[in-house]
């Protein structure tokens, strides 16, 4: 797993443009001004949800290119099992996004100011959204061959999530009956962490989040379970 580790850091070091884009999309979400309604800054919490969704999306491409090129072939003749390819590119995945929530989390303080409890415990969330975006984007991009699909279909699940799980506008603005579906995506209980942040409970904010890691686990048990094609 160490050794997938390394490779797969010095192989994101090579996708310039990618950086360059994860670099510049939390930025963008830093333009926008907090509601004058709102205690805290939950629709750009929400937005950058989205952009670390997609940046997680963007470099687990690396998945599809190894069996594009046939490496993964030669992976599987190894003693490495699939469960640890795929550990070793989430870890390394994992230490990016967390640089990129670290930037966004400093930078937004400074920005939308407000308590410093909200940050923290909005820090921790995102640590487990990113947990769950690695996690969701690895298992999906073990069903596909061919980046052009993977991305086409992709888009359009996670907007309709982005939607329907309270990332491009707060879960107070769904309507109720809405809500029933959206307990089943992992993107609901992120925003319901950062709404019982807002209202200070805690423990609520806390379980939603282990909530969210148990989609993590199953994502990654179903990709585990893949096999090397």
């Amino acid at each position: 797993m160490t050794t997938v580790f390394n490779l797969v850091l010095k192989r994101i070091t090579k996708q310039k443009l990618t950086l360059l884009l994860i670099t510049i999309f939390p930025l963008v979400v830093l333009v926008i001004p907090k509601p004058a309604d709102f205690e805290t800054p939950l629709i750009s919490y929400g937005l950058i949800g989205l952009v670390l969704f997609f940046s997680a999306f963007l470099f687990s491409k690396q998945i599809i290119d190894d069996r594009q090129y046939k490496t993964i072939v030669r992976i599987a003749a190894s003693p490495l099992s699939h469960r640890d390819y795929l550990l070793g590119h989430m870890l390394a995945y994992l230490v990016i996004l967390m640089l990129q929530t670290t930037v966004f989390s400093f930078l937004g303080y400074f920005r939308w100011q407000g308590e410093v409890s909200f940050y923290l415990y909005g820090y921790v969330s995102l640590f487990f959204f990113n947990i769950m975006a690695i996690s969701f984007s690895l298992f999906w991009h073990t069903f596909f061959k061919r980046y052009g699909t993977s991305i086409a279909i992709f888009s359009i699940a996670v907007n309709v999530m982005s939607l329907l799980g309270g990332l491009s506008f707060p879960l107070r603005f769904i309507p109720d009956n809405i809500k029933i579906i959206s307990l089943v995506l992992p993107t609901y209980w992120y925003a319901y962490s950062l709404e019982e942040i807002t209202n200070k409970d805690y423990f609520n904010a806390m379980m939603a989040l282990l909530i969210l890691l148990g989609f993590a686990i199953i994502f990654l048990t179903i990709g585990s379970k893949r096999r090397f094609e």
